[in-house]
């Protein structure tokens, strides 16, 4: 199995940036960040859609939580534009998987 060094992630919203919510990626996982940089140019001209501003970041990943419950979130902040956060979590007792984004955005944003 190969380690994951990188994630990408691909958030569309529509102009104004009222609504915002993932959107699939050509590809998720890297092996380096060099790697997942290369790509996102090419991932977010492929993700744009007419009334819709596609943001794109790619975020690092320890390799040694993909062994691990690992927590991915992202919002959306006028300084910073799309902001990932990945953190190692406890496993969930109960079997149940959530996943969150932290809605609304804050302001429009737009990152080339």
């Amino acid at each position: 199995m190969e380690h994951i060094a990188a994630i990408m992630l691909l958030v569309g919203c529509s102009h104004g940036s009222l609504a915002c919510e993932e959107l699939p990626a050509p590809q998720v996982a890297f092996e380096s960040m060099e790697e997942c940089q290369d790509a996102l140019p090419v991932a977010l001209g492929g993700a744009g859609a007419s009334k819709r501003i596609v943001h794109g970041r790619c975020a690092a990943v320890d390799p040694a939580w993909m062994e691990d419950d690992v927590e991915i979130s992202w919002r959306m902040s006028r300084e910073n534009g799309l902001q990932i956060d990945i953190r190692q979590v406890s496993p969930s007792t109960d079997g149940m998987v959530v996943a969150e984004n932290a809605y609304p955005a804050d302001v429009p944003v737009k990152l080339h």
